[in-house]
């Protein structure tokens, strides 16, 4: 059984941004602390923690004057598939709801489009990625209110 904290605690969020790192930065040769931007103390952050308090799964959202953009989504491989990262994304869509905003944009990565367009995400084109050289997505939500 997975859940869903705000990682507020110290301890709890070194832990939320290393997995960042890991999953994200990582394996595209980044180092330690590209996995952070300016935008850290203005954004709503979720992590998703098994049974044992593990964090398995992160994700960010911040506004945009009146959009939300979805960031750093990740679910350790072991536990994808399993409906985690969609749990995930509810969750800052929630946020969004609460703060009044209707529109969610992304930038996803092309090995997490069908995920996207599952949870209700449409593709809109091509976008110069913000780390790395791999290819990204903008992906758009509409949210009912």
């Amino acid at each position: 059984m997975c859940k869903i904290i705000d990682p507020k605690d110290s301890l709890i969020f070194k832990e939320y941004l290393y997995l960042r790192w890991l999953l994200l930065r990582r394996p595209l040769g980044g180092k330690s602390g590209t996995e952070v931007d300016s935008l850290e103390d203005q954004s709503f952050h979720r992590a998703m923690i098994d049974k044992n308090n593990n964090i398995i799964g992160v994700g960010r959202i911040h506004f945009i004057n009146d959009m939300g953009q979805i960031r750093y989504m990740a679910i350790k491989k072991e536990f994808s598939r399993r409906g985690h990262g969609t749990e995930l994304v509810y969750a800052l869509e929630k946020i969004a709801r609460s703060n009044k905003i209707i529109k969610i944009f992304l930038n996803s990565r092309i090995n997490a489009i069908a995920f996207y367009k599952k949870n209700g995400y449409k593709k809109i084109n091509e976008v110069i990625p913000s780390f790395g050289k791999i290819v990204h997505y903008r992906m758009e939500k509409m949210l009912d209110n």
